[in-house]
């Protein structure tokens, strides 16, 4: 009995926070959405929890003001899920894109004893052994984690950041829901399928599970330290590894100001226009020369100390560039600005962005009008977040699939130049990234790396003119043996399989019961006992109740659900 008891819980738990979803949806008049989850439900929940009044309040909000408000009310899982789709304006259409930015991961702070424990039970110790002072009033709240002011034994000024306890365990629970919901992301957000939702739901889990072990952002933090050690105009804030674990991370307070207001800014000493392109430099020296770098540099992620020294914070959002992806970007901008548009659609083909459903000529014609509308303009009058923005609205309407680092990358130079022009009216990222993309196409011609290039197409060559007779004879040899096998996989097979699946079991279950039905009818009209302890009339009623039970069942299933 004590087996079944935590299962029925999560289950309990479970349905109440499914009613939660669904009284939420019908809240914001997302009915449809609540309807397609019902039906996965086989119960009408939630729908009394929405008073007709509060629906007709929320429908005079537009639809994706409608969405980001459910998700904000949906908990901290399903914000953070819509924080990482405003990354992604290349599948999202840019009025959701626009309303998801405006998500905020505001949670009240956790009570300090709930804290505390975590903490200690994280560095194996207690608070006042292990710190001089600590601050119980945090200074930031996040619901992931929370940040608090402390000194070291060492008499260090450092600030720690302490996972939420429980934290994992409802972020797992939560994205086992939002896996189980993919159907919504369908009626409100891919309006043309240029992604597969389950993937973009699993894209989300592996960051989110990433983001709750703070063990990756400390390393991540180190290597920023390491690649910016010798840069003056930049301080990554020292780790202190000492009191670090995969639930907490210590490292130096920041007694720095906000990139806020330029007069105040300026007013204290602050060179605006030197802080911007310092800020653009910190990001294009990871895009072009590292191949790593923070996907959110927008102004709360970061401090100005004294001399106009950037200090950035919060690490745990990061992406990896590829140089294969980097010589795609270079050369998609050298092909806008000598205004060859068929260059870029043959770049986007041989990166396999395209798809069947991709009409060439149709994407030709778009890229060629995208093109004209900023040929003739002087660089310093294009905006390169509205250029991103039309860049995307392209993709996605063309069924372009462009990988999550490409666009992270793009979404990454377009939040920099929002960040450096509010600071410096003036300041073009164009004209700022000039200088790297020209460093990175003389790196691609230097003779050392063309020659290696050319080496190891010439061993890639060599490689395949040598296996070709063996792999031949293999193929033919399974030939003659009748071993040779062809694989073909079709992308929606898997819902025929299931169809069919469900199909057959209601077939079986209906054979099942009409054979009761007969049995039982045979069975009452017969006089007896079985083994002198059944009557025959007994185990005829008893049979008319079992293919009652199992017939009402299968009617309930039919009408209302798939899942059979």
């Amino acid at each position: 009995m004590s087996f079944w008891r935590p299962r029925f819980r999560n289950r309990l738990r479970r349905l109440r926070r499914y009613r939660h979803i669904m009284a939420v949806l019908m809240k914001y008049g997302l009915e449809e959405v609540a309807e397609a989850l019902r039906a996965r439900l086989l119960v009408r929940v939630g729908e009394k929890a929405a008073p007709l009044r509060v629906k007709r309040a929320a429908l005079g909000q537009s639809r994706p003001h409608r969405v980001r408000l459910a998700l904000e009310e949906m908990g901290p899982t399903f914000i953070k899920f819509g924080q990482l789709l405003s990354t992604r304006p290349d599948i999202v259409p840019a009025d959701y894109v626009h309303e998801f930015e405006h998500l905020q991961d505001q949670v009240k702070p956790d009570e300090f004893k709930r804290i505390r424990a975590e903490l200690e039970y994280q560095l194996d110790g207690t608070i006042e052994d292990i710190f001089a002072a600590f601050d119980p009033e945090p200074l930031a709240a996040g619901s992931i984690a929370q940040v608090h002011r402390a000194t070291t034994r060492e008499g260090d000024s450092v600030v720690v950041k302490v996972r939420r306890p429980g934290i994992v365990e409802i972020i797992h629970a939560e994205c086992d829901i939002l896996e189980e919901l993919t159907a919504i992301l369908n009626v409100t957000v891919f309006e043309h399928g240029t992604v597969d939702p389950r993937q973009m739901v699993k894209e989300f889990v592996d960051a989110v599970s990433k983001e709750t072990n703070l063990a990756d952002e400390r390393r991540n933090q180190v290597r920023f330290a390491a690649n910016f050690k010798d840069d003056p105009t930049i301080h990554v804030p020292k780790v202190y590894e000492k009191y670090c674990t995969s639930g907490v991370l210590t490292m130096e307070y920041i007694d720095g100001i906000k990139p806020a207001d330029p007069q105040v800014l300026a007013e204290r000493g602050i060179d605006c226009k030197l802080v911007a392109q310092r800020g653009a430099d910190f990001v294009l020296r990871q895009i072009f020369e590292m191949g790593f770098f923070h996907t959110d540099p927008h102004p709360g992620n970061f401090f100005l100390l004294p001399d106009n020294v950037l200090a950035p914070i919060d690490f745990g959002q990061v992406a990896r560039m590829s140089s294969q992806y980097r010589r795609l970007f270079n050369e998609i901008v050298l092909a806008i600005v000598e205004n060859e548009s068929s260059r870029v659609i043959r770049s986007l083909e041989r990166e396999e962005m395209t798809d069947e459903r991709t009409d060439i000529n149709k994407l030709t014609g778009d890229m060629e009008q995208l093109i004209d509308t900023y040929r003739n303009l002087p660089l310093k009058s294009i905006a390169f977040g509205t250029v991103v923005t039309r860049t995307f609205d392209l993709f996605r309407t063309n069924y372009v699939r462009s990988p999550a680092q490409f666009t992270l990358m793009l979404k990454t130079l377009a939040t920099v130049e929002s960040f450096a022009r509010s600071l410096d009216p003036d300041f073009n990222i164009m004209e700022a990234m000039k200088p790297y993309a020209r460093r990175a196409m003389l790196r691609d011609l230097e003779p050392k790396r063309m020659v290696r290039q050319m080496r190891q197409v010439v061993q890639d060559a060599g490689d395949l003119v040598m296996r070709l007779p063996e792999d031949v004879n293999v193929i033919l040899s399974k030939f003659r043996q009748g071993r040779f096998q062809v694989r073909v996989h079709h992308e929606h097979l898997e819902n025929l399989t299931r169809t069919v699946h469900r199909s057959s079991n209601r077939i079986s279950f209906s054979l099942i019961t009409a054979a009761l039905l007969v049995a039982s009818s045979m069975l009452v009209a017969q006089e007896g006992t079985v083994l002198g302890l059944f009557r025959l009339q007994t185990m005829g009623i008893v049979g008319y109740s079992i293919a009652a039970v199992i017939g009402i069942w299968l009617l309930i299933s039919i009408s209302r659900s798939d899942r059979m």
